[in-house]
């Protein structure tokens, strides 16, 4: 049995990642705003699933938790996430603030409090759920793209710059996947995979040893052959 930190459990990809964690044994100290939510499922759940009510964004609240927990997790599953989307035609400094304050600063938050005590227990597995669109801008979501490029980036740099603390560092990169986030904002996505199934994908990759989780494949495949384009070139077929 592993103990599971994750973030952003009351909806969407955090939820189905809970459930499916506590269904294969693991126990989870699930972390949300909505503790009404996170109650009702830990009923369901049963004892293996703990609720703590938890604003990533509040660095203090933060610490409060983490300092509070009466153990230490093997997992930090960061996942807790804010889209932007349709941001075409006008710009909006505090659309930018509020994405990189949940998306990138809230998983920095957890990563500074665990990161001694992993270096000290000499393991633990940092798991940020980051995105496919953060390998290059799409139209309409430049601060969701840039927020989720700079956690990508943010962890491959830490697995390469703190390579012998024992701790492993997983990038989640998914691509279109039907949550609460999405609803409303589908037009144009495709290959969207549903919640569960994209949870079965993350917890099997961790449980794998993986340290990049990328999905689906085709999608995948479509993103790295942007990234060969010249920015001239990509900038005239995207807009």
């Amino acid at each position: 049995m592993a103990v599971y930190l994750i973030t952003g459990a009351s909806s969407g990809i955090g939820l189905e990642m809970t459930r499916l964690a506590v269904a294969r044994g693991h126990k989870v100290y699930a972390l949300a705003r909505r503790i009404d939510l996170l109650r009702e499922e830990a009923a369901r759940l049963g004892e293996l699933m703990q609720p703590v009510e938890c604003d990533v964004t509040d660095r203090a609240r933060v610490h409060e938790v983490c300092a509070s927990l009466p153990e230490l997790p093997d997992v930090a599953l960061l996942n807790a996430g804010l889209g932007a989307f349709g941001d075409k035609d006008t710009f909006n400094r505090d659309s930018y603030e509020r994405v990189f304050a949940v998306n990138y600063f809230g998983a920095l938050n957890f990563i500074g409090e665990f990161y001694e005590p992993f270096v000290k227990r000499g393991r633990g597995v940092f798991v940020g759920v980051s995105s496919l669109a953060g390998e290059r801008a799409l139209p309409g979501w430049p601060a969701y793209c840039a927020s989720k490029a700079a956690l990508t980036t943010t962890l491959e740099g830490m697995a390469i710059s703190y390579r012998r603390t024992g701790i492993r560092y997983v990038t989640v990169r998914p691509s279109f996947i039907d949550t609460p986030m999405t609803a409303g904002q589908q037009q144009g996505m495709f290959l969207i995979w549903d919640a569960k199934r994209a949870a079965r994908y993350i917890l099997d990759g961790i449980e794998a040893g993986k340290i990049d989780i990328a999905f689906p494949l085709l999608t995948r495949l479509l993103v790295w052959f942007a990234r060969t384009l010249p920015i001239r070139i990509y900038r005239a077929v995207m807009r």
